[in-house]
């Protein structure tokens, strides 16, 4: 596995950790004012702003201090409460200076400089006092960016609505707010599912979706165009439906849109296998170092720990790599971006209904016995689909009926045909034994469930995975030995390599904070494999004791505005919830000058919530 984060498997994942990994974006439509900036305003007024369908806010005539504070005064006219511009500087109804917070990953200097660079913006062309704050990943996601599921109504898009299925990551109304308060952040980034954007109304549908920990509400009908691109029925009519919906976010910026950078990645250079592509490490068992035969330690550093193994709650990307090295998951994409079965594979007619086919040659460890249809159908029908576990697989498969139809196969019935649903990442299962987890769904014991010793050490893994799982240290990383009855070495499909795999004697994966000190590790080759950070890219793409890939990532850089309750500690109201608002912070983030100072140049501008490279980025927005 090659990153600090891994996202070759772990690629369901919606979120990642800036300095770990990468970042985010979003946007919508909405009723344009114009202003002079009321009550508390400067008097100066300005022009209305041109919008446009596609915007591109922080470049040429949507980036600098007066678009911005124009924007910014139609939200002050949208607000109840009277801020406005005194000089240079925004003001509350109080009229002290707007001062707001801006929490940043601990310990990555990408991001703090990031992070540092967007407060001198804010400062310049808003007259916005931003304080950043530094704050370990872990404690922001559990204490910040999540909440205790609540449920409850309000008014969305002109229509009262009601949160069916509250989660942690969205909890409940804007009302419904995390035990912290917070404005705004770089902390996390979110996936933008380029293979399949269907995935993205987990996202944007406000009171549905699974991850709104910001309280966006969407300003336009959401689940009406998401429904209308899921009855596409091929890559051309879903590249067609999507059009509207990116113009959308493009222009609500749910979150402020910022940049799309690859993954810098190095590694040792004896390593065979790596390659700079988005499925980067579909193929890690068949990588090797020097000479193809089984031999040596394939060692990665990361920067930040995780707080479980546990696959049935686990949602960080270096947990997910963590847990991948043991036990494999369904599927991944090779190369090609081309579905390839690992624990089982998928089939369909009409895209409504999809056969699994269970390999026979998988175990569990004792005892469990071999892994069958009944596991996974018990899995999904037991926990995902309970009301209780609330497990990360719960919204995937909220909707799907689940009936096995032989020892080793099974079928899922979606209630709209998609003929891409693998590329969602929806049907991506874990095996966990059925007898393992019985006695806690008996129970709707969820607690006992997330704390079972064999579910956080993977003591069922059999032989599921290319390692062993030997020791996790809480907080230091995770140590492996080859698993020597790896299922993979008796598949037909893949790389000749696969028969021998892996090709390495052991495996692990080291906590280390401080960025110098990862970096000397992969010098001194003591680690294989780190993430290099952009200011360091020019140093080490001419070091020859260091190979250097680029590599395509779906997340996206971009600035989590809290639109809930706690989430404008400036004064009254909050101007994060009107769309010309968030607009005027895009524009007053200058995206080119974040590109070259920041990312060294080794990024794009983030207009609407695709990547260039995806075949669905919208050719209107070329």
């Amino acid at each position: 596995m090659p990153t600090d984060d891994s996202r070759h498997i772990g690629r369901r994942q919606w979120l990642s950790a800036l300095g770990i990994a990468g970042v985010a974006t979003l946007a919508g439509c909405a009723d344009q004012g114009s202003g002079d900036g009321g009550d508390g305003g400067d008097g100066s007024g300005g022009d209305p702003v041109d919008v446009g369908d596609f915007p591109r806010f922080g470049v040429d005539d949507l980036y600098g201090p007066d678009v911005a504070r124009n924007l910014a005064r139609q939200a002050f006219e949208q607000s109840e409460h009277a801020y406005g511009f005194d000089g240079d500087a925004m003001i509350t109804p109080d009229g002290d200076q707007v001062e707001i917070d801006l929490y940043r990953p601990a310990g990555a200097e990408t991001s703090q400089l990031m992070a540092e660079f967007i407060a001198e913006e804010l400062d310049q062309n808003l007259g916005i006092t931003v304080v950043v704050e530094a704050i370990e990943v872990s404690r922001f996601r559990s204490e910040y960016f999540t909440a205790e599921p609540a449920g409850g109504t309000d008014t969305v898009n002109g229509e009262e609505v009601e949160w069916e299925a509250p989660g942690p990551y969205n909890p409940g109304p804007r009302s419904v707010t995390s035990n912290e308060a917070w404005d705004m952040s770089v902390v996390f980034g979110l996936n933008t599912y380029p293979l399949n954007p269907l995935t993205n109304a987990s996202f944007f549908d406000g009171p549905t979706a699974s991850t709104n920990p910001v309280g966006y509400y969407p300003q336009f009908d959401a689940s009406g165009l998401f429904d209308e691109a899921s009855q596409a029925t091929s890559r051309d009519e879903l590249r067609a439906s999507f059009v509207e919906i990116f113009e959308n976010l493009a222009r609500e910026q749910p979150y402020i849109m910022l940049v799309f950078s690859d993954d810098l990645i190095g590694y040792n250079p004896d390593i065979e296998g790596p390659i700079e592509n988005f499925s980067n490490g579909w193929d890690l068992p068949a990588w090797y170092e020097g000479d193809p035969t089984v031999s040596g330690s394939y060692d990665t550093v990361v920067p930040a720990g995780f707080s479980t193994l546990n696959p049935l709650y686990n949602n960080e990307d270096n947990a997910e790599t963590a847990i991948t090295r043991a036990l494999d998951q369904g599927y991944t994409f090779d190369e090609n971006q081309e579905y390839f079965p690992l624990l089982y594979d998928m089939s369909t007619e009409d895209g409504e209904v999809w056969t699994f086919d269970v390999r026979e040659n998988l175990q569990f460890s004792e005892p469990y016995g071999q892994v069958t249809a009944e596991d996974f159908v018990y899995l999904i029908q037991e926990l995902h689909q309970s009301d209780w576990a609330n497990t990360i697989g719960a919204p995937r498969w909220a909707n799907v009926e689940v009936e096995q139809t032989g020892e080793f196969q099974f079928e899922a019935t979606l209630e709209a045909p998609n003929v891409l649903w693998p590329k969602t990442y929806d049907p991506l299962l874990y095996p966990i034994p059925r007898g393992l987890i019985e006695p806690y769904v008996e129970e709707e014991d969820a607690e006992g469930l997330k704390q079972d010793e064999a579910l956080l050490e993977l003591q069922f893994a059999g032989n599921l995975g290319a390692f062993e799982l030997e020791e996790w240290n809480r907080g230091s990383g995770t140590e492996y030995v080859r698993n020597d009855e790896y299922y993979l070495r008796d598949i037909d499909e893949g790389p000749d390599l696969f028969s021998e795999a892996p090709l390495f004697e052991e495996a692990s994966i080291s906590v280390v904070q401080e960025q110098a000190s990862r970096l000397g590790a992969l010098e001194t080759g003591e680690a294989d494999t780190a993430t290099i950070p952009p200011e360091q890219y020019e140093r080490y793409s001419q070091d020859e004791n260091v190979n250097v890939l680029q590599v395509p990532t779906p997340f996206n850089t971009l600035i989590s505005v809290n639109q809930r309750a706690n989430g404008w500690n400036a004064g009254p109201g909050n101007l994060f919830r009107h769309v010309p608002f968030r607009q005027a912070l895009a524009a007053a983030i200058g995206k080119e000058e974040l590109i070259q100072g920041v990312f060294r140049g080794l990024a794009e501008p983030h207009f609407t919530w695709q990547p260039r490279w995806s075949e669905f980025y919208p050719s209107t927005d070329e």
